[in-house]
């Protein structure tokens, strides 16, 4: 869901009806969610009092879940990947020297090595380590890398995050 433009005869929070014509006002994320295409979105039967995105048809619950590669199906994912794996969970934060848009850190539990590399960046990167580092991707916030093997370095697409289980000592 995205930001939704918010006629002023529609603003309800009451900072923008103070302050009419700055466009702060928090309305623009508050509109009702979006479940289906139905007419009110199945939000409701009825109009309701904050404006619906144009674009409700197309992008919504009932269609996210039918969509392989959406977020719907990234978060359950990263959901059921965190529950599965104690470093997630109660896991020590290792940051790892990155340069540019990249963010990468250690996950660790007991045994369990997890690194987390983030490109933040508009660009494609590459996330560089050890070549003794090694693992196996678990999760590609594209949903389409599980499985791949990793040793030395990987590169990340624009705006991509993954996940990979590093194997043994390093």
């Amino acid at each position: 869901m995205a930001q939704v433009s918010i006629p002023p005869d529609r603003v309800r929070d009451p900072f923008q009806r103070n302050l009419p014509g700055i466009e702060v006002g928090r309305d623009g994320s508050r509109t009702p969610m979006q479940w289906d295409d139905s007419r009110f979105a199945g939000f409701s039967e009825v109009e309701p009092w904050l404006p619906l995105a144009d674009d409700f048809r197309e992008y919504n619950t009932l269609k996210q879940r039918s969509d392989p590669s959406s977020i719907y199906h990234l978060y359950r994912r990263l959901i059921a990947l965190r529950r599965s794996r104690s470093a997630l969970l109660r896991g020590s934060y290792r940051p790892v020297h990155a340069d540019g848009d990249l963010l990468l850190f250690f996950r660790e539990q007991g045994s369990e090595r997890l690194l987390v590399a983030l490109n933040f960046g508009m660009g494609a990167g590459v996330a560089k380590f050890p070549d003794e580092l090694a693992g196996t991707l678990l999760l590609s916030s594209h949903l389409d890398r599980r499985g791949e093997e990793v040793r030395g370095g990987i590169k990340l697409r624009p705006e991509e995050g993954v996940v990979i289980e590093i194997a043994g000592k390093a």
